[in-house]
């Protein structure tokens, strides 16, 4: 199975999204009451489940999955990284990350430069980056990234370039739209996005029920299954669950289910839900496109 890059260029954005403020906090805040408060939604998130499967929730939370995004703290910051001893020098500019507590950005130029706010945490297995909001709307992947091994800080776009046909790379900035979450990352990094971009202001609101992959994003909304629950006696099973079981996948349906976001793909529709083809809703990219070298190396990653 094919990897999906964190920045990918060619990856054609057709999903429709919360409005970003500067504190991650208050945008996890807001946009987790807005799921449960409107009248129309079916996704509840994840803590729903955590009444009858505390097992399966204590399993998930600190999973990849379940830290796919994760707002930034001074707490992680203690527990995941450790400081910048010396500044990076991207093209013009020297870049710090100032994690001490109380601190938490990305710093531009010397000790009275620009600085930008970490937001969110996105990653982690073997890198972290770190997105900070910008102006209209955007959340944007910053210019340093985190090397979970390492342990070492290192330039976000060193190898992300854009390849042309005639055989020609080109490096991408940190600023470009590539490595714009709303534009490029955010479909399987936070669960029920919706991007609510507006083409004549150039301008997004995106929301999300909550930061990371969660139980919904494979089982379906989840809203129809817990009152479905709720009105049997308790120890009872409902005779319809109202659920989607992944166990009762084939492999072949777990692999079309996963290849969403494992896979570098073009999606072709917004409505893919767990059970479906996937070729019925994306484009795979293949060996022979030309954002792979010939020997299978992926220019963006």
């Amino acid at each position: 199975m094919l990897k999906k890059p964190r920045a990918t260029i060619i990856f054609i954005v057709m999903l429709a999204a919360v409005p970003f403020t500067s504190c991650a906090s208050e945008v996890q805040e807001s946009n987790t009451i807005k799921a449960h408060s409107s009248q129309t939604a079916e996704y509840i998130g994840s803590k729903s489940c955590r009444k009858c499967h505390e097992k399966f929730y204590t399993l998930w939370a600190p999973s990849r999955h379940g830290l796919a995004l994760q707002p930034y703290t001074d707490a992680f910051a203690g527990r995941a990284l450790t400081s910048q001893e010396v500044a990076i020098t991207i093209g013009k500019r020297r870049y710090r990350a100032d994690i001490r507590a109380g601190n938490g950005w990305i710093r531009e130029g010397g000790f009275w430069g620009k600085k930008y706010p970490i937001g969110y945490v996105m990653g982690g297995k073997n890198v972290y980056y770190f997105l900070t909001s910008m102006e209209r709307g955007r959340l944007q992947v910053l210019p340093l990234a985190y090397d979970v091994r390492k342990k070492a800080w290192f330039d976000t776009a060193a190898s992300g370039v854009r390849h042309f046909t005639e055989g020609q790379d080109e490096a991408v900035d940190w600023t470009d739209p590539g490595y714009t979450f709303n534009t490029s990352c955010h479909s399987c990094h936070v669960s029920q996005i919706a991007k609510n971009y507006d083409f004549a202001t150039d301008t997004y609101r995106t929301t999300w029920t909550e930061p990371g992959i969660n139980c919904e994003s494979c089982h379906g909304p989840a809203g129809e299954h817990v009152r479905a629950c709720e009105a049997v006696p308790k120890g009872q099973r409902p005779k319809y669950l109202k659920i989607i079981i992944t166990k009762q996948f084939t492999a072949d349906k777990m692999n079309h289910m996963c290849a969403t976001c494992h896979a570098k793909a073009v999606p072709l529709t917004t409505s893919f839900r767990p059970g479906d083809r996937f070729f019925d809703h994306y484009d795979l990219v293949t060996l022979e496109h030309p954002d792979y070298y010939p020997d299978g190396r992926d220019l963006g990653e």
